[in-house]
């Protein structure tokens, strides 16, 4: 693609010359220009990408775009907010691939991830493509649930040279606010829960919510909102949007409910209820959240056509993600759950569904560093009241010290001496509430799920819970 094209996308009327400036790729980072690239500068929490043009430039950068003026040797485009014209660029650099795919976002503080997987699940797994944590992670991308508008726009290109059909989105609330999805055309939006989460980002819960809102706002009048009507912050996301509107949850008045559900150890039994159809559903999962989850997907499926029988034969196979409520046994009649419950209201979720019927449970966890202080003790409070036991422990905690860490999430625990303790280290963590365990035990190793590394000052350290519990002899249900 030439400049002059590029340019049109950011506003910015052409130079002369600019129709023989060819843009072999769009870039961010200075380390990984390629001759012929448009860098992008962006203005960062650490550092300032303007501060690099020199270095992209010798790496072969065509031109450069930048929220200052200056002069510099290839041709340069000033932009007021250099994250939105990336979106712009990467968008009409791919030929603005999400106009030509069913494209899905779904934001809310817990169950993206389940949510956007079992949706793929329902519309068809070799149709659809996910940019989310899970997929993510197997691209080669460590931490990120919305990736860069770069990166998003080119998965959504492979999806659409692929013939693949629908692309759904975990839209987070950071990349809301970071323009990284302004310029994919959404037909649906989702919106699972508001909960305690990111106010270390965004300051207050209404900043919160006001970031989740961007997705709805931006969404045309052709499109759909599905919305979890049983959360109270489900009006204020619809503030400003001129979607059509379609509910789920339990209350009465949802378009789509939850009827009659019954909670089992491992699944879950409703009927699903659209209109004046209901379809019984078997959902191999625990849990109210999951049936929540269901629900969503089950929605957005109904958007499509999918029939209300054929929705529920697919739930009754929705899959089991990589760290969410994943069950493994051993031998000796102990069981444990991995669950990427990082927030309050997730963690109270998981304890409340990971319960056996007999015996007890305990639960291993921490939160991270450099990250929301206030829902420590929050989460402290939880797992003193609906847990038997308590180990606190390491999660991420970058470059806070963890000692910190655990006395805040201490100062929220109620439960007596000896039913809780400290291990700083988390597989020394895990093998001691294997020790404290007896058959019929319950063991809850939340918040790092399906992570595969610690996060220690600037370094990812190979580590999982998975790993460690699979050496202290148990093994994932099914195995």
């Amino acid at each position: 693609m030439f400049l002059t094209e590029l340019a049109a996308a950011v506003g910015i009327a052409p130079h002369i010359g600019w129709d023989r400036v060819a843009v072999t790729d769009l870039c961010e980072d200075s380390r990984l220009v390629i001759p012929g690239a448009l860098f992008v500068a962006i203005p960062g929490a650490v550092h300032d990408g303007a501060t690099f043009i020199g270095e992209a430039i010798a790496g072969g950068a065509a031109a450069v775009v930048s929220e200052r003026q200056g002069q510099t040797p290839v041709p340069l485009l000033r932009v007021d907010d250099a994250r939105a014209a990336l979106a712009q660029l990467a968008a009409a650099f791919h030929g603005r691939p999400t106009e030509r795919l069913f494209t899905v976002g779904v934001t809310g503080t817990n169950g993206k991830t389940t949510v956007c997987e079992w949706i793929a699940h329902i519309l068809g797994a070799d149709e659809s493509t996910v940019i989310g944590t899970l997929a993510n992670k197997a691209r080669g991308l460590a931490a990120v649930t919305t990736p860069s508008s770069r990166v998003v726009q080119r998965v959504a290109a492979e999806a659409r040279d692929a013939g693949v059909r629908n692309l759904i989105v975990e839209a987070s609330s950071i990349g809301l606010v970071q323009h990284r999805l302004d310029a994919v055309d959404f037909e649906v939006g989702v919106f699972t829960n508001l909960t305690y989460d990111h106010l270390d980002l965004h300051g207050s819960v209404e900043s919160y919510a006001k970031a989740k809102r961007i997705l709805f706002a931006r969404l045309e009048e052709t499109a759909t909102a599905v919305i979890n009507v049983d959360d109270p912050a489900s009006g204020a996301m619809l503030a400003g949007c001129d979607a059509n509107v379609v509910s789920f949850g339990l209350a009465l008045g949802a378009d789509l409910r939850g009827v009659d559900p019954q909670c089992g150890p491992r699944g879950t039994r409703f009927t699903l209820t659209w209109r004046s159809e209901g379809a019984p559903v078997e959902l191999p999962h625990p849990g109210k959240h999951s049936m929540m989850n269901a629900l969503a997907a089950a929605a957005v499926a109904l958007t499509r056509a999918v029939t209300l029988p054929e929705i529920a034969e697919r739930l009754a196979t929705a899959p089991a993600l990589e760290g969410r409520m994943q069950f493994l046994t051993r031998p000796d009649g102990l069981t444990a759950v991995i669950d990427f419950a990082h927030t309050p209201d997730a963690l109270e979720h998981a304890l409340k569904t990971a319960r056996p019927a007999s015996g007890r449970l305990l639960v291993v966890f921490g939160c991270p560093g450099e990250s929301d202080r206030g829902k420590r003790p929050m989460m402290g409070e939880i797992a003193g009241r609906l847990a038997d036991v308590a180990i606190l422990t390491s999660d991420n905690p970058k470059h806070e010290a963890l000692e910190a860490i655990l006395d805040e999430i201490e100062g929220g625990v109620s439960l007596t001496d000896g039913c809780w303790e400290r291990v700083v280290d988390r597989a020394e963590a895990i093998g001691r509430a294997v020790e404290r365990a007896k058959p019929g035990d319950v063991l809850l190793i939340a918040g790092k799920g399906h992570e595969s590394y610690q996060i220690v000052g600037d370094s990812f350290l190979p580590y999982s819970d998975r790993v460690v519990l699979e050496k202290l002899g148990f093994k994932p249900e099914g195995n």
